[in-house]
């Protein structure tokens, strides 16, 4: 077991870190804006009326990106639907519209054949993970993006080697199902009262919560906002610290 130290407090008796990638891991927001462009502009190819309220919706209006948006926060699957509700809006049936939605967002795609060239990992993070490892921390990645990019990001990176589980919202359980977070524990052999989840959005608040982890820490280094109720808010990755410590601190109730 590990203390964990974010800030001025401190999290005892830790086994596993949860992370997010999208946003806490790697730099994705650039990236996720353009493809919010591409597959809203494929869209209005056919249908030239929803391209504005469908960049709203994606999060992505006006030039501005929300970190708390759908693009950032959505799994690909609910982009797809909020994306056929504007095209069902013009009169289609609603089959089609969503096989349509999945047709444009497969054609857009192909302008960013890899996902993982676009979304480094922010600058600090490759040694933070690598602390924990050295640190005797077990650490999954839970994401909304599907297994395949985020194993493809891992390898791009070469972070593999230090992250021993990781899970996409491909196919349930998806964020915030508790049992995405009680399968990533039975794979590590870990308990949830022992795990701490790190990441950006209200979607990963809500998974430490109802899976029983020992606490969730936001984090606001890619521009999320805070998330209100964290036990824990960190401006950059070196205020997360690892190991065991002389000096206490505040521990976590």
């Amino acid at each position: 077991m590990v203390t964990v130290r974010c800030r001025d407090l401190a999290f005892e008796h830790i086994a596993a870190i949860l992370w997010d990638k999208d946003g806490t891991l790697a730099d994705s927001h650039a990236f996720l804006s353009k493809l919010a462009g591409a597959r809203s502009q494929a869209l209005a190819s056919k249908f030239p009326s929803i391209r504005t309220p469908l960049m709203a919706a994606f999060g992505c209006a006006d030039g501005q990106y929300n970190a708390a948006g759908l693009m950032a926060v959505g799994t690909r699957y609910e982009n797809e639907i909020a994306a056929a509700t504007y095209i069902a809006a013009t009169g289609k049936p609603w089959a089609e519209a969503v096989s349509l939605a999945q047709l444009a967002f497969v054609e857009s795609d192909r302008s960013f054949v890899r996902k993982a060239d676009f979304t480094p990992p922010f600058p600090e993070i490759p040694d933070l993970l690598r602390q924990g490892q050295q640190q005797g921390l077990k650490q999954a990645v839970l994401s909304g993006d599907t297994t395949d990019n985020i194993t493809d990001f891992l390898r791009r990176y070469d972070l593999h080697g230090v992250v021993d589980s990781w899970a996409g919202s491909e196919a349930p359980p998806v964020k915030p199902d508790p049992h995405m977070v009680w399968k990533a524990c039975e794979q590590l052999g870990i308990l949830p009262e022992n795990c701490l989840v790190i990441g950006d959005s209200e979607l990963d608040h809500q998974l430490a919560r109802r899976s029983g982890c020992r606490g969730f820490v936001s984090v606001t280094w890619g521009g999320s906002p805070p998330i209100a109720g964290a036990d824990a808010v960190l401006e950059q990755p070196q205020q997360c610290q690892m190991g065991t410590f002389s000096q206490p601190l505040k521990e976590q109730a």
